[in-house]
């Protein structure tokens, strides 16, 4: 009897981390949302393997197995979709802020032209 409670608790945490895993899997193709793919990829995997754990050995693991490789790899493309993203946001920002100094070095310009304006004005 212990067995049989154990073989469905496998399968329905099986089952959960097939459909949560799937979900990640969908989540982590969006771009900028793809993040929150870790989480809920951690979850599936964390299930996966339970589930995996409490399987009998007669079981059949098909479905814990691919559960838990979907999860993995939604959890690795949403990771290397964030870190792309954040490498792409500090380009961008260090490029504003290079526009930003050349254009300071350019009022600097304008100011110097108006001091010997000024003194050419006086002379």
């Amino acid at each position: 009897m212990n067995t049989e409670k154990t073989s469905s608790t496998a399968k329905v945490l099986g089952i959960i981390s097939i459909i949560i895993a799937l979900i990640s899997f969908a989540i982590a193709f969006i771009p900028y949302v793809g993040a929150i793919a870790t989480v809920t990829g951690s979850v599936g995997l964390i299930l996966a393997v339970i589930a995996y754990f409490l399987a009998t050995k007669n079981q059949n693991k098909g479905l814990i197995l691919a559960a838990f490789i979907v999860s993995v790899f939604s959890i690795v493309f949403a990771y290397w979709q964030y870190t792309e993203i954040e490498k792409k946001a500090k380009q961008a920002i260090e490029g504003y802020t290079n526009e930003i100094d050349q254009m300071e070095s350019l009022d600097s310009l304008d100011s110097n032209v108006d001091d010997m304006q000024q003194r050419l004005d006086s002379l």
